[in-house]
């Protein structure tokens, strides 16, 4: 990604105000790509409440935003070199916009889903690239890296402020007015981007990979619609009418989705071979350290994405907190990804970058075991904000060395130019928490709560079996399960009996999440053995 700034007066001509106002439209511009994602993180109470929500429409609500963005960021690094970084920031900031009001006005989950998560997510693909690249080319020297700094911080401090004050809309207003808001505030980015510098570039000579964007956009589509689907569609078994082959679509669906992947691969080396300008450059995919790098970026995500669904659904459905109340737990992890992130460079620079990461997946597991004290059949206790603040610095010390492990094994415009592809790493990781931990803990509630039931003295034969024949039992709220309960079985008794039983199987099955997301620490552990033995902060 090359701009210059020739045309723009340079920071020395301008001062006060005029020299920083850019700075604050692009720093506003960043709060508004982060407060979309984390303000639908918190909302799972509005949801239900506003449109009859299910786990899973909420659990694809989470996962699309990250994942569409993922799927386009490298495309909406190539596009600002053909039409230019202030249209690019217009554009984005309208496409925003126009994704929030139609959130609000969503008549229900699908449009919300396929329709304004998806307009929010292209609209991010655009405006975060944009972002980045009008620091570079409207600011120079200690002026740009002032800049950076800014935005680094405002994404750490961002992380801790934009569930508060959603959950604080959310718990005074309504979903439509917290997303009618946030419209509003994309308009006035957009607006501001007008104001913007024009910045100079050199003409894009190369190839729009096209064929590219498409199969890597369609890939992942069904790839990780593949894995949220689990729940609904079943794993092997089909719990609906759809099928393929007599099996439930889920796992084709993924299969799908890697060959397409796999077919991305090969048409991005003979595409570039040809002279065009890849997706993914052979100098990245052919280097084992940047690709090290880019797997550690898409793990952080990864935690922070299923952390984030598996810990506020709990927090609203089941221990009955407010939409602000789970917008300070999720400030735990926040501020321990702070803490983590910032003390690695300050206290840990003399251990390699092996150690630090080895250090912080175990933290993370810790953390992760902690979080078994921090749930309870019918709510949450104090280890779950203990937890999630150890968690978060276990993530923070991974957070600062992911990005340096790329950089550093690349040349200095290779290096520059890989902030897209670390972007949509972190975006892709975040939707595959979702999907995969979301689905452990939906899909294996409903034999949870079937095993429990047939293992219960207290219930009749006929209750067990009215109970087991039901393809699908949803992640719901004791009150919720009430008026299920009332549907299926006529006995007041058993009906407090089967809702207990739920009770604990919900608990169950987020154990199962925990422990797969163990599995996944441990899993990081073996990658460490790839990380340079060497400290990478020193330099």
């Amino acid at each position: 990604m090359t701009v210059s700034a020739t045309s723009v007066p340079t920071p020395e001509d301008k001062s006060g105000i005029a020299k920083w106002f850019p700075l604050m439209v692009l720093l506003a511009a960043q709060f508004s790509t982060m407060a979309d994602n984390s303000g639908l993180a918190i909302s799972t109470d509005a949801l239900i409440a506003l449109h009859g929500a299910t786990m899973p429409q909420i659990q694809m609500a989470n996962a699309m935003y990250p994942l569409i963005a993922g799927a386009g960021m490298i495309a909406g690094g190539l596009i600002g070199l053909i039409i230019g970084w202030k249209r690019q920031m217009v554009i984005g900031a309208g496409m925003l916009a126009i994704g929030s009001f139609a959130a609000a006005f969503a008549p229900n989950m699908e449009v919300l889903n396929y329709g304004a998560r998806v307009g929010s997510g292209l609209g991010a693909c655009l405006l975060i690239p944009a972002v980045l690249a009008n620091v570079a080319g409207i600011y120079k020297g200690k002026d740009q890296a002032i800049a950076f700094s800014a935005i680094a911080a405002l994404v750490g401090l961002a992380s801790a402020i934009t569930p508060l004050l959603f959950g604080f809309i959310l718990d005074i207003a309504s979903f439509q007015v917290a997303f009618t808001g946030l419209g509003f505030y994309c308009l006035a980015v957009m607006f501001a981007s007008l104001k913007l510098p024009t910045l100079d570039s050199a003409p894009f000579k190369g190839k729009l990979d096209v064929v590219g964007i498409a199969l890597a956009g369609l890939g992942l589509l069904c790839f990780v619609s593949g894995l949220l689907k689990i729940s609904e569609w079943g794993l092997v078994a089909p719990l609906t009418d759809f099928t393929i082959f007599g099996i439930s679509p889920a796992i084709p669906t993924v299969v799908f989705g890697a060959a397409i992947l796999k077919a991305l691969m090969v048409w991005e080396r003979r595409f570039e071979q040809n002279g065009g300008t890849p997706l993914l450059p052979s100098s990245y995919s052919k280097n084992p350290q940047v690709v090290v790098g880019l797997v550690l970026c898409s793990t952080i995500f990864l935690l922070f994405g299923a952390t984030g669904f598996i810990n506020v659904s709990y927090m609203q459905l089941v221990a009955g907190m407010s939409a602000f109340a789970s917008g300070m737990a999720l400030c735990a992890f926040a501020l321990g990804m702070m803490i983590g992130s910032l003390g690695a460079p300050a206290k840990l620079s003399h251990l390699s970058c092996q150690r630090v990461c080895q250090l912080g997946f175990i933290i993370a597991a810790a953390g992760t075991g902690l979080m078994f004290f921090g749930f309870t059949a019918e709510g949450i206790t104090v280890w779950q904000y203990v937890s999630l603040t150890i968690f978060g610095i276990g993530a923070g010390l991974l957070a600062s060395q992911a990005s340096i492990v790329v950089t550093s094994a690349l040349s200095e415009r290779e290096a520059q130019q890989s902030g897209g592809i670390q972007a949509t790493s972190r975006n892709v990781g975040q939707a595959f928490g979702v999907a995969i931990l979301g689905s452990v803990m939906l899909f294996s509630l409903t034999g949870a709560i079937k095993s429990n039931v047939a293992e219960h003295e207290g219930l009749s034969a006929e209750t067990k079996q009215i109970i087991v024949e039901q393809p699908s039992l949803p992640f719901v709220s004791n009150d919720m399960a009430v008026v299920l309960m009332d549907e299926l079985i006529v006995d007041k008794e058993e009906q407090r009996i089967v809702i207990e039983v739920m009770a604990e199987s919900r608990l169950q099955s987020v154990h199962y999440a925990l422990f797969t997301l163990i599995v996944l620490m441990l899993g990081g552990l073996a990658l460490c053995s790839k990380l340079p033995q060497r400290s990478l902060m020193n330099s």
